[in-house]
Parts: structure tokens; sequence; C-alpha cells
């Protein structure tokens, strides 16, 4: 899924413009963008939790609904950061308040799910 987005982002970036475009091709845009970060994150996730697994036998292992869960709030960082670079200067801030997102997110599914 994610190999697939990124082939029709890398297409989209380099056969139009966000001007010619329009609104709906902006948001396919933005979606295509959260779905290669999607994946990216998922992979890692997944990675991250099979080392600390083998690294550490009395864990608890993470199956794949938990890492698709901390991949699609991870993914959101760098959409927040997108947006909030869009309305001006990204400056330290919202940078601590996009992580703090990720943090609040991460630790909400941890006691959850």
């Amino acid at each position: 899924m994610g190999l697939l987005a990124m082939v029709f982002l890398v297409t989209m970036v380099n056969l139009t413009t966000p001007s010619g475009i329009g609104p709906l091709g902006v948001l396919v845009f933005f979606t295509l963008v959260y779905l290669v970060c999607l994946s990216v994150m998922v992979v890692l996730s997944r990675a991250f939790f099979a080392l600390r697994d083998k690294l550490q036998k009395s864990r608890v292992h993470v199956g794949a609904k938990k890492s698709y869960y901390y991949g699609s709030v991870l993914a959101f960082v760098p959409m927040i950061l997108i947006f909030m670079r869009s309305f001006g200067e990204l400056n330290l801030l919202e940078v601590a308040l996009a992580v703090l997102f990720a943090v609040l997110g991460c630790f909400y599914i941890s006691k959850r799910a």
C-alpha cells in the first residue's frame, strides 16, 4: 500500500503544480503523504517491537494491530508539522507541541489497546 502511494505521490509531484491541481488534488496529495508516512512508521514500529522482544524476553509481544495504532499516531506528526508550516514559520514550540501529541497518543495506546 505504501509503495503504491509513493508511486502515485512521485507521479503527482512530477506532473502537476499545486495551483493547477485544485483543492481535491491537494487533498489527495496530503492523503498520499499520510499513507507513505503510515507505511514507514508501521514498519519502524514493528521493527522496534521485534527488537525489543528479542532483547528482553520478559516483555509482552506487541501484535500487528497495536503496531498499526502506534504507526498511525506517529505518521500524523509530519502532517501536523506540514500544516503548521503552512500558516507561517515553524519554531521550536510548534515542534514541541507535535512531539507532545505523539507522546500522549502513544501513551494512550499503550494503556488502552
